[in-house]
Formats: C-alpha cells, sequence, structure tokens
C-alpha cells in the first residue's frame, strides 16, 4: 500500500479497488447529470454540483485524516455530494448558466449536514440515516419550497433522452444492486408503491405541479408516480445504501414492502408536488429510524394470529390512504369567452406536459384586452410556461408589442403586464 510521509509520519493512501460498486453507482448518477444537462434542461449549475462535492469530500477527507491516520480517496463521500446534487434545486438558477453560484450555501449545507451525519448519528457502529437523504428532507423541512425544491418527478416528453435515461437507471441498479444482494427492496418496494398509490389515485387524489396545467389526478397521478425517473433512482440508489438497510432476506423484504406502504401514506395529505417529493424522502428516513427500534424488541407472534392482523392492517391502511386524502382540488371548467377577440396563435411550449386549450386561451385574450384597454387589432400569440421553483405553469402572452403573464387561479385567470 502507498504511504505519504507528513512530519516524519507515514500515512497510508486508502483508493478504491476498480470493482468498489460505490465507483459504479457514482458512474450512473454522473452519466444522468450529464444526461439531465443536455436533454433535460436540469436547472443545476456545474459549480453547485462542485460545491457538494467538493464540500463531502473534504470533510469525509479530513475526518479519516484525522481518526484513522490515512489519505482516503472519498468515493462514498462523492455519492453523497452526488446525491444532493442531483435532488436538490435553487429558485432562480437558470440552465446554461454553467457557474452560476445561486444559493452556495444551501448547496454546502446540505452537503456538509449529509455527510457529517454519518459520523454524528451512529448505532452500533454504524450510521442509522441514509446521508443524502437526511440531509436533502432537513433542507427542505427547513428552507421550505420558496428556498430550494426537489427535482421533479416528471423530467419531460418521451424521448430518446428519456428512454436513455431509464435504461441506466433500471440496468445500473439492477446490476449494482444484484451484486449486493439487495435487488429484491427495491423490486418490493416498486410493487407495494404502485399498489398503494393506484388506492390512492383512485380514491380521487390530486397533486399541483409546475408542469402541469391543473391539478394531476385519477390515471396520470399514477403513472407520473410509478414510472417517475426520480422515485425510480429513490428505489434504486438511496432506499438501498447497505449500511442502513436490513442485512437479512426477510428482513429486506419487509423493509421494502413497508417503505412502499409509508411512502404513499405520506404522500396521501399531500397536494403539491414539493411536499409529495418531501413525502417520499422523508418516508426513508422515517424507517431509517425505525430499523434501530425494532431490532430492540423482539416480538413473537403466533401464526394465527398474523392471519387475523395481515388483513385487518390492509384494511385499516386502505382506510387511511383514503380518509387522508384532502379535498378534490380539480378546477372548474372555463366558461367560453365572449365578445370579439384578435386572432389567437397558441405557441408550442417546453418543459410543460400539458397544453393550453383554446377555451383557456380566448379567456386570457379577453382579460389582457381589458388590462391593455387595446382594441382586438392585430395578433395575440400565447405560450405556456413551467412556474419558477415548483410553482404552477404561467402563460406568457405578447399582443402589440407588450408582454403580459397570465397565472390561473381556479377557473379564471389573473393577467399583469
Amino acid at each position: 500500500m502507498a504511504a505519504v510521509t507528513i512530519r516524519g509520519s507515514p500515512y497510508p493512501v486508502v483508493l478504491p479497488r476498480l470493482g468498489d460498486p460505490r465507483l459504479h453507482l457514482a458512474a450512473v448518477i454522473i452519466a444522468l447529470q450529464v444526461i439531465g444537462q443536455v436533454g433535460f434542461a436540469f436547472t443545476v449549475s456545474i459549480a453547485q454540483i462542485l460545491i457538494a462535492l467538493l464540500t463531502c469530500a473534504v470533510l469525509e477527507v479530513a475526518i479519516a485524516f484525522r481518526r484513522r491516520h490515512v489519505i482516503l480517496w472519498p468515493a462514498s463521500a462523492l455519492i453523497t455530494g452526488n446525491g444532493v446534487a442531483f435532488v436538490l434545486r435553487v429558485p432562480g438558477t437558470v440552465h446554461g448558466d454553467w457557474w452560476s453560484l445561486k444559493g452556495w450555501w444551501i448547496y454546502a449545507g446540505t452537503a456538509a449536514g449529509s455527510l457529517l451525519s454519518k459520523h454524528l448519528i451512529v448505532w452500533r457502529g454504524a450510521h442509522v440515516f441514509n446521508p443524502s437523504n437526511i440531509g436533502l428532507v432537513v433542507c427542505f423541512l427547513v428552507l421550505g419550497r420558496a428556498r430550494a425544491n426537489p427535482l421533479d418527478f416528471w423530467w419531460g416528453p418521451m424521448s430518446w433522452w428519456l428512454v436513455l435515461a431509464l435504461c441506466i437507471i433500471v440496468a445500473g441498479g439492477v446490476a449494482i444492486l444484484s451484486r449486493l444482494g439487495l435487488l429484491g427492496v427495491a423490486v418490493a418496494f416498486w410493487l407495494t408503491f404502485a399498489v398503494a398509490i393506484g388506492i390512492l389515485a383512485l380514491s380521487g387524489h390530486v397533486m399541483l405541479a409546475r408542469w402541469h396545467l391543473g391539478p394531476i389526478t385519477g390515471w396520470h397521478f399514477f403513472w407520473v408516480l410509478v414510472t417517475s425517473p426520480e422515485v425510480l433512482v429513490f428505489l434504486f440508489f438511496m432506499i438501498t445504501d447497505p449500511k442502513t438497510a436490513p442485512r437479512s432476506p426477510s428482513g429486506r423484504l419487509v423493509y421494502g414492502v413497508s417503505l412502499g406502504l409509508l411512502a404513499a401514506l405520506l404522500i396521501a395529505p399531500t397536494t403539491t408536488e414539493f411536499a409529495s417529493k418531501v413525502a417520499l424522502l422523508l418516508s426513508l428516513a422515517i424507517a431509517c429510524v425505525a430499523i434501530p427500534l425494532l431490532r430492540l424488541v423482539a416480538l413473537p407472534l403466533d401464526r394465527r394470529l398474523l392471519l387475523i392482523l395481515i388483513p385487518v392492517t390492509v384494511a385499516a391502511y386502505a382506510a387511511g390512504i383514503v380518509l387522508s386524502n384532502p379535498p378534490s382540488l380539480a378546477s372548474a371548467t372555463p366558461t367560453h369567452a365572449a365578445g370579439k377577440l384578435p386572432h389567437i396563435v397558441i405557441l408550442p411550449s417546453h418543459g410543460v406536459q400539458s397544453k393550453l386549450g383554446l377555451p383557456a386561451a380566448r379567456l386570457i385574450a379577453r382579460d389582457v384586452l381589458v388590462a391593455a384597454h387595446a382594441s382586438t387589432e392585430g395578433t395575440m400569440r400565447l405560450r405556456l410556461e413551467p412556474g419558477a421553483g415548483q410553482s404552477a405553469p404561467f402563460v406568457v402572452v405578447r399582443f402589440r408589442g407588450r408582454t403580459y403573464r397570465a397565472v390561473q387561479v381556479g377557473a379564471a385567470w389573473r393577467v399583469r403586464e
């Protein structure tokens, strides 16, 4: 083993092996970061990514140097920093501004908290929480969506870029988890989560997102969540941390199923994508706390009792999903705008899953005429844009050399110049 001598004392240099799963995981996340920038216009700068990576790396190297008297390659720390940078978004960051330092302290603080949690929150010699998960949960709960947002569930319409991203996530996840014996956790979570979200969708649950005009409900809500690349990253690369997942096959199965049930139950009372994503991340933090507590308690159960408890628990869970579902937020059907209107052209939209319909465009046109005190002569061009951070989408209107912004409020539109 190579060593570096500092002030007369040798310090071994510890490097990862080429077969180390951490290097393979890092390669997957880096590939997704590149695809996200090129194919999906991720709103995270290179500078923000580097801040998260360097913060974790410097802390890990310093802690290892102090405690173990070695100089190591911070493979685990870089995964933590990459996880933070991959999920965390600061509102106002613009795609293409590669060296933006906007919110640098948020990236540095979240990365530092994530890395330090691994060394400070320990039970029986192992860290309790998945580092990047607990750092992100604390960040979103403390700062709120005005300052920090998670990556969207929806990355964009079906395209070759999306197919490539899904292939990398699934192929990379299956390859890595098969070696670690953790593939069952991911499969158990996804199947359970899909069933629970299906129940939630059937109960009439709605979700608001910046990339969709109006509430997301029913089959659409179900499909967005169970096929979301972000949910797949969560189940393949976050809940399957070998240091926090149970070690026994049966324990891992229970762990995956419980996480799927808990995630859907926490999503049930939410109405926004921000809250839904935080609920998903929070489910893992709660499970990580529960595992050590359950190991302290022995609960031998008679099989006959289990036959009674299982169906009762399933029924109670389904009832909990339905009862915790908030009242419907579905918007009323827009009324038709009366009177003469200018010629309306609806331009293509980017970064938004839904489309602006002609009835809504006519309502907006009427409100623009009122706000501008203008005649109906000319052409009015409208384009749907994703909301800032994770706010609702808005419409940009160009008419007679002036630009207006229209925001939906229920079935009406509020227009400002």
